[in-house]
């Protein structure tokens, strides 16, 4: 006797080299482990299973994977648009009235979202993660966590502005707190990597070049080494770092990522947004993998992520919702639609990153790229199973196509936008079934998200030095 049986719908299985389908399968299901997949009257008389889920007109699938958010910057969701640089005239100095207190509010509300759109494991990088981690323990989903190594120490800004300092300036560094947030990241480790069976894993998030020293940045390498763990860094993601690295080492990030030898396969290089065409090759033939934040940088810089080029060197591409402050929203879904069609559009050819590749890389790729490609991203015996369950008998999904074309994963990438997600489970565990979270208290969450709205808002509402922010500016001016 085994767990659980799903049986009656379609499989997407991601397996080899394209999308796996699979007409009429089934999973079978035991102790958290796929033990069988394949065509239902394969699968169905094997054993017998404790519950079984027929789901006639349904799609199975892996888990998406959100290799990249910033989880509790869902506080300031939305206040990072159409302001230039977005980050020191905007996000920066309004974050800056955070109730630490809060944040594994914010951070519960960005794992709601995106479970209930179908991710079931998050990349998420945030500092301090002590206490939020306890949040991906409490919903259920799986977590490749990092802290966010940093030198960068917005308490300082009133300081750097005295010295002359503008926006789009690079960062003056701090070294001690730098060096309190690396403490703090190895605490993190110690504590948790591992937990509950590996369903929580720990690496390393230095923050990015022009953040932190050369020399804290190759302490961090040092030690994620020796504990096997890879490295999450923001790579090129603004001219700003560009000018920082430059005027330190006098080379540009990516370069300058290079001679100090942090280009190699145990770095996940996050947004390559700025990168030119052969940095974004030398990052993929060093080996590195590439997480793509599509909707985010094109939103708060315009630009397009070059996850085409990428995997058309033969790297490895996920997906990431980033910060909703900029993105304004965790939903894979959503990043599918965005870099399928921004590639296509910069191309100027519908042939250009086609919806199998995207699809890949918000489940498959995304995995690999956070080194969890062992054990989730596909529908295989022997893999956790990490599935969700789409109800394809309604838009728009609906009509659900077979022959002579099928058209489930172009409606999954171009028209889906998580609304059809029934069911979601990891490691063989149902989190979130229809409409409900199966671990959680949501009315009870959302009233602690309606009482720490108020309270950050009147915190930002009462420093009057935020009314000459350009954020402000377009709300008082009537265009927000």
């Amino acid at each position: 006797m085994f767990d659980t049986l799903i049986k009656g719908g379609h499989l997407l299985t991601m397996s080899g080299d394209g999308v796996g389908f699979v007409e009429q399968g089934a999973i079978a299901i035991d102790r958290g482990v796929i033990i069988a997949v394949g065509p239902k009257d394969d699968i169905v008389n094997r054993d017998t299973a404790r519950r079984v889920m027929d789901i006639q007109g349904g799609i199975v699938m892996p888990g998406l994977v959100d290799a990249h958010l910033h989880s509790s910057a869902t506080m300031g969701r939305g206040w990072a648009q159409e302001v230039y640089p977005w980050m020191a005239s905007s996000y920066g100095p309004l974050m800056t009235h955070a109730i630490e207190e809060d944040a594994p509010i914010w951070t519960m509300l960005a794992l709601m979202e995106g479970v209930a759109n179908g991710t079931t494991c998050f990349g998420d990088y945030e500092f301090p993660m002590g206490e939020l981690v306890k949040q991906h323990v409490a919903i259920g989903s799986r977590a490749v966590l990092c802290e966010g190594v940093t030198e960068l120490n917005w308490a300082n800004r009133e300081q750097w502005l005295a010295e002359g300092w503008k926006p789009g300036d690079p960062i003056p560094l701090d070294r001690a707190f730098g060096d309190e947030s690396f403490a703090s990241e190895l605490k993190l480790f110690d504590a948790w990597d591992g937990h509950d069976d590996g369903r929580i894993k720990i690496i390393f998030g230095p923050h990015a070049a022009d953040f932190i020293s050369k020399e804290l940045l190759l302490k961090v390498q040092e030690e994620a080494r020796k504990r096997g763990a890879a490295l999450h860094l923001h790579v090129a993601q603004d001219e700003r770092e560009n000018r920082a690295t430059e005027q330190r080492y006098g080379l540009r990030a990516i370069p300058y990522l290079d001679s100090i030898g942090l280009l190699a396969p145990d770095l996940i290089a996050v947004h390559l947004s700025t990168a030119l065409p052969d940095e974004v090759d030398l990052v993929a033939d060093r080996g590195a993998r590439m997480i793509s934040c599509t909707n985010s940088i094109g939103i708060i810089d315009g630009v397009v992520p070059p996850a085409r080029q990428f995997i058309e060197r033969g790297g490895v591409v996920g997906l990431g919702s980033d910060q909703s402050a900029g993105n304004n929203s965790h939903n894979i879904f959503s990043e599918m639609r965005a870099t399928a069609m921004f590639a296509k559009i910069q191309a100027g050819s519908p042939i250009a990153l086609p919806a199998w590749q995207v699809l890949r890389a918000a489940t498959i790729g995304g995995a690999c790229a956070l080194g969890m490609g062992d054990r989730i991203g596909t529908l295989e015996a022997g893999k956790q199973a990490d599935l969700i369950v789409l109800d394809a008998n309604r838009p728009p999904l609906a009509p659900l196509l077979l022959r002579p074309a099928r058209n489930i994963v172009p409606n999954l990438v171009y028209a889906e936008t998580g609304s059809n997600v029934v069911l979601s489970m990891v490691a063989g565990r149902v989190i979130y079934e229809q409409g409900e979270f199966t671990l959680i208290d949501r009315k009870a969450i959302m009233q602690d998200v309606a009482t720490a709205t108020a309270r950050f808002t009147d915190r930002v509402a009462a420093d009057r030095s935020v009314d000459a922010l350009p954020i402000v500016e377009l709300s008082r001016t009537g265009r927000h």
